[in-house]
């Protein structure tokens, strides 16, 4: 839907991610009012590996999710885009030692906390819920709706 959010349209525009998965659902309300439940992308997650195939596989799976994902190949790599802005989280799935390094690069940067993830990326990782609830009661709502319960 075109009401929410892009979290990172430079990169998109730059063709450096696939466009993310964006759902909406409608929801029936007992008064006839409007309920949308959409879920959108956070920003992106860093996949750090260990390694570029695990980086890739790490992409997959948030990009299964609906999320953005920026797999780094190495590194130097790493390093670079750690620096990106905004991200949401970031992942590593190899030893603790360098699991605790990079969690501590990561607290070190300016604005918000950036989390390190250490298992399977979950949805909440990914995707952020949005629900938008129209009260139409004060119009009329479902006119039936209120004369059965009336009546």
């Amino acid at each position: 839907a075109a009401d929410f959010w892009d979290p990172a349209p430079a990169l998109l525009a730059a063709g450096a991610l696939a466009a993310p998965r964006r759902e909406v659902i409608d929801l029936p309300g007992p008064t006839g009012e409007s309920n949308r439940l959409g879920h959108i992308p956070r920003a992106p997650i860093l996949c750090l590996g260990p390694g570029a195939e695990c980086a890739q596989m790490q992409a997959a799976a948030v990009r299964d999710r609906g999320g953005i994902a920026v797999a780094a190949e190495g590194p130097v790599e790493a390093m670079r885009l750690a620096r990106l802005a905004p991200l949401s989280a970031a992942i590593w799935w190899g030893d603790d030692a360098t699991g605790r390094d990079m969690a501590r690069a990561l607290a070190a940067r300016d604005g918000p906390l950036v989390p390190l993830v250490t298992g399977r990326p979950d949805a909440a990782h990914a995707c952020l819920e949005r629900h938008v609830c129209i009260d139409t009661t004060a119009a009329g709502g479902n006119a039936q709706l209120l004369a059965d319960i009336a009546g």
